[in-house]
């Protein structure tokens, strides 16, 4: 005597079938783990779910020491080589960047995004000393105020710093080793 599964589903998915079960077949998976996988997302992004929070990161230096072996397919290694390359890292480094953004959700970028990165906000701090100056004027020089909305100049001033607060804390991520918690 067989006992019934208690973990089953049965959807009448009507005219949906086919083309769900032609794009599983497209992603390589079965209809089974793509709907599991649907409703997994589903449940993480509900408020309240129990879905496993994004690791922190603390500002305490870890050397990285703890090997891994991974086997991989030839494709898959010529694969991985090709987009470490073009993202300006080597292949070890790339997947370390892969799966440190994964477990903390924060970026790791490789070489040309972060010197593009530094080079936007340099721009962007020269820009915002501009405008904090302008606005200086603007302050002490009330017959100028008409020309300029002093508000308008002050708070693009805000998000520029914002902005690049953040970029900096992309960049102060990407070249150090933080400990997980």
């Amino acid at each position: 005597m067989t006992t019934k599964r208690t973990t089953t589903i049965t959807v009448d998915l009507g005219e949906l079938k086919a083309p769900w079960q032609a794009w599983c077949q497209q992603q390589g998976v079965t209809p089974s783990h793509a709907l599991r996988q649907v409703v997994r997302r589903a449940l993480d992004q509900t408020p309240g779910s129990s879905a496993v929070p994004r690791l922190r990161v603390t500002r305490r230096r870890e050397r990285a020491t703890a090997r891994i072996k991974l086997n991989v397919t030839p494709s898959e290694l010529a694969a991985l080589r090709t987009c470490a390359r073009h993202e300006g890292y080597q292949p070890t480094a790339w997947v370390v960047a892969m799966i440190r953004t994964k477990l903390t959700g924060e970026p790791h970028v490789g070489q040309p995004e972060l010197a593009a990165l530094t080079r936007s906000n340099q721009q962007l701090l020269a820009l915002g000393r501009n405008l904090n100056q302008i606005a200086k004027v603007l302050n002490t020089s009330p017959e100028n105020r008409g020309a300029f909305r002093v508000e308008v100049i002050t708070e693009l001033s805000r998000v520029i710093r914002t902005h690049t607060d953040r970029v900096s804390d992309v960049l102060r991520g990407t070249v150090a080793r933080w400990s997980l918690q």
